[in-house]
């Protein structure tokens, strides 16, 4: 199949993330891929890095020059399916799409969809549309009832093997450091936390803004021995292996949340949120905990009920495990996004 990407993203994020995966992929299993979005772009880098064909037009009002070579170039390309990751990429989409192309509208953010006289007009020139979590199915078919809407929840690669988690009551978080993913709150549930669990330790991998702030925190809460703020890791499974649960306590976003399927492919229990896309993915009781956003006694609560019972934590890791090569490996993604592709080329008009 021959699939063109677009994703003009000036940075990169979760749903530049599932446009890569799910581009990677499909080249990795035989289709001709191209990837196209902004030039100098994080999104450009990495997939010219995974070797995909790529090209980059440039933002804003100096781009709309660049359309009708951009016409061209796509008619020369000739794919079957236009995929677009953005709401700029899929107006794009449709101005440049050849005849017999399906253009597909991926919707991985975390804003839900809205109708408007204009957004109505692009559903109806929009062979489907792809939703990364429940929650955006349910707004783009409300907003949309005509249109067809699939669930394509993200996959990513893990590792082939996996261990049981330390003995030590260690938990990780892999995020960025930003307000929306909740290291405050974390930060007072460990308070909470420290004198009920012994030997607590919460490692936080990540880079962002708030270091300096978070790290200042420390002092006051009593925290300087129990929490560390490690900066980028070099490799996310061997962090994840010297924890014994994964955390992400997000307030709000989590769209798509790869910091939860590389903990659940790492075999680790998960305690987060409930927000976003998380609730598809982390199985409440099963494979981890959910809690309410913003709750840090409820966190706390949460923590300590897997991190004083390694038996619980264990057992849950390795039905997280089994729940993300089931639904949330690549074989999957892949899969059900090619049913859609299907599903969006029968669509078209003979």
């Amino acid at each position: 199949m021959l699939v063109l990407h677009l994703e003009d993203e000036p940075w990169d994020s979760g749903l530049a993330h599932y446009a890569l995966t799910l581009a990677a992929e499909q080249a990795r299993r035989g289709d001709r891929v191209a990837v196209w979005g902004l030039k100098d772009s994080p999104v450009l880098k990495a997939a010219a890095e995974a070797g995909l064909e790529t090209r980059a037009w440039t933002a804003g009002p100096m781009g709309w020059a660049e359309i009708p070579a951009l016409k061209r170039a796509a008619k020369a390309f000739a794919p079957e399916v236009i995929d677009a990751h953005t709401g700029s990429a899929h107006a794009l989409a449709l101005m440049i799409a050849p005849r017999g192309a399906a253009v597909v509208r991926t919707r991985a953010d975390a804003r839900p969809a809205h109708a408007t006289s204009l957004t109505r007009w692009a559903a109806g020139r929009t062979a489907a549309f792809v939703a990364a979590n429940s929650a955006l199915k349910a707004s783009l078919e409300a907003a949309f009832p005509k249109a067809l809407v699939r669930l394509v929840p993200q996959g990513i690669a893990g590792p082939e093997e996996w261990s049981s988690p330390p003995g030590a009551p260690v938990a990780g978080v892999l995020a960025r450091l930003d307000a929306v993913k909740g290291h405050e709150v974390l930060l007072e549930a460990a308070r909470l936390l420290q004198p009920r669990v012994p030997g607590l330790r919460i490692l936080c991998a990540g880079e962002g803004s708030l270091l300096g702030r978070l790290r200042w925190q420390l002092e006051p809460l009593k925290l300087a021995q129990t929490v560390r703020f490690l900066g980028r890791v070099p490799d996310a499974w061997a962090f994840a292996a010297g924890c014994r649960v994964g955390v992400a306590p997000s307030l709000g976003s989590e769209a798509v949340s790869r910091a939860v399927l590389e903990w659940m492919a790492a075999g680790r229990a998960v305690v987060a949120s409930r927000v976003g896309g998380i609730p598809d993915l982390v199985e409440d009781g099963v494979t981890g905990l959910l809690v309410p956003p913003g709750d840090a006694a409820a966190l706390a609560a949460a923590l300590e009920s897997v991190l004083k019972d390694p038996g619980r934590a264990e057992a849950m890791g390795a039905a997280g495990r089994a729940r993300w090569e089931e639904r949330f490996s690549p074989a999957p993604f892949l899969r059900e996004t090619r049913a859609v592709y299907d599903e969006a080329i029968h669509s078209l008009p003979r």
